[in-house]
C-alpha cells in the first residue's frame, strides 16, 4: 500500500501566460440568430492571420443557449506575436491555475467519460470563459461555461450582451443555472455536447469522440456553434497545448500522474471502504478495505462507467464515491 504524507499536486505548471479571450456574445433568441454578429475589442479583428482563424463547419445558427458574460470577459488586445484576441492582464496566479485544476480535472474526466467527449476540450473550455473559475458567474453560481437559464429551479443574474438587427449591441440582465458543484458544471456541457439543441441533437456531433480524430476536429467543430468568434477554435487549441489538456484525454484507460497524490477515504454507509480490483476494463468484485477516515497515496486513476477509481495497491483501487 502506498500511505504516506500529503505530496504535491501531480501537475506542476510553468510560468504564467495570457490566455485566448472569447469575443462573442450570442442572440438571445431563434428569430434574431441569423443576424447574430460578434462582439470584439476596439482593435481590427479583420487582422488577425489566417493561421489563427480555422474554419469551423457551416451553421445556420449559433446555440443561443450560450452566453459571454460581460462579468467573465476581460478587457483584451492584440498580441503581435500570434495575432489574436487574448487577454491583456489574466491576473490569476500559477497556484490559482493549479488549485483549479486539481479540482476541476477528475470531474471533467468523468463528464467526458460519461457524454464521449474530450476532457481536454471541456477544460480549456472552462478556463478560457470562466478565467480558470475566477469570473463572478463561476464563483457566485459554479457555472463554468455561460450555459443559460437554470438548473434544478436554480439560477444566478449576470449582465450581458445581446444584437439585434434594430438595437445593434445592448445590454441586459440574463439567468445563467446555478450548479451545486463544478461537477454539475461539467456534466451539463457535456450533455449539451452530446445531445444537442432542441431543433438539432446531432448540433454537436462533431465533438463526438467517435467523428472527432483529435480534440482539434473537435474544437474546430465548436467554432460557428459555441462562440462565433474567429478565433474560439485556436484559442482553445492554444490552451490544450499550452498546459497539456490532452494528458487527461483517458477514455477509460489508466493515467498516470507526474507525481503521487493522497486521498482519504470514508464509507458513511460501512466501517470500511471497499477496493476492487481491475482485469484489463472489466472490473472485479471487491476483496478487502481501508479503514474509514485515512489517507492513502495514489498514482493511478482510471475511469470506468461514470466512475473515477483511485489506486491504493498494485491493482487494488477505491471508486470516487468514497473519496473525500
Amino acid at each position: 500500500m502506498f500511505k504516506k504524507s500529503l505530496l504535491t499536486s501531480a501537475l506542476v505548471l510553468g510560468t504564467l501566460v495570457s490566455t485566448a479571450a472569447p469575443t462573442s456574445v450570442l442572440a438571445a433568441d431563434n428569430s434574431n440568430s441569423d443576424t447574430t454578429t460578434e462582439q470584439t475589442s476596439s482593435d481590427d479583428s479583420s487582422k488577425t492571420t489566417d493561421t489563427n482563424v480555422i474554419a469551423g463547419s457551416a451553421v445556420k445558427e449559433a446555440d443561443p443557449d450560450i452566453a459571454h458574460i460581460e462579468t467573465v470577459q476581460p478587457s483584451v488586445a492584440k498580441t503581435k506575436a500570434q495575432g489574436q484576441l487574448v487577454q491583456a492582464s489574466s491576473g490569476v496566479t500559477t497556484q490559482q491555475q493549479q488549485a483549479f485544476l486539481d479540482m476541476a480535472v477528475p470531474m471533467a474526466q468523468k463528464a467526458a467519460d460519461q457524454y464521449g467527449v474530450y476532457a481536454s476540450v471541456m477544460l480549456a473550455q472552462a478556463i478560457l470563459e470562466s478565467g480558470w473559475g475566477t469570473s463572478l458567474l463561476a464563483t457566485q453560481g459554479n457555472n463554468l461555461f455561460g450555459i443559460k437559464g437554470d438548473y434544478n429551479g436554480a439560477s444566478v443574474t449576470m449582465k450581458t450582451s445581446e444584437w439585434s438587427a434594430s438595437q445593434g449591441w445592448y445590454s441586459i440582465y440574463a439567468s445563467f443555472r446555478k450548479y451545486p458543484s463544478y461537477y454539475e458544471s461539467f456534466a451539463d456541457n457535456g450533455d449539451k455536447l452530446r445531445n444537442g439543441v432542441s431543433w438539432d441533437s446531432s448540433y454537436y456531433k462533431g465533438t463526438w469522440k467517435e467523428n472527432a480524430s483529435s480534440y482539434k476536429d473537435a474544437t474546430a467543430w465548436l467554432q460557428g456553434r459555441y462562440a462565433t468568434a474567429p478565433t474560439y477554435a485556436s484559442s482553445l487549441n492554444n490552451m490544450i497545448e499550452t498546459y497539456n489538456l490532452t494528458q487527461y484525454d483517458t477514455d477509460s484507460s489508466t493515467q498516470a500522474p507526474d507525481a503521487v497524490n493522497v486521498i482519504s477515504v470514508n464509507n458513511p454507509k460501512a466501517i470500511y471502504v471497499p477496493m476492487v480490483t481491475f482485469n484489463g476494463d472489466t472490473i472485479g468484485k471487491a476483496t478487502r478495505g481501508l479503514q474509514n477516515n485515512t489517507p492513502w497515496q495514489t498514482d493511478q486513476v482510471k475511469t470506468y462507467n461514470g466512475h473515477i477509481y483511485y489506486r491504493v495497491s498494485t491493482n487494488e483501487w477505491v471508486e470516487d464515491t468514497y473519496v473525500i
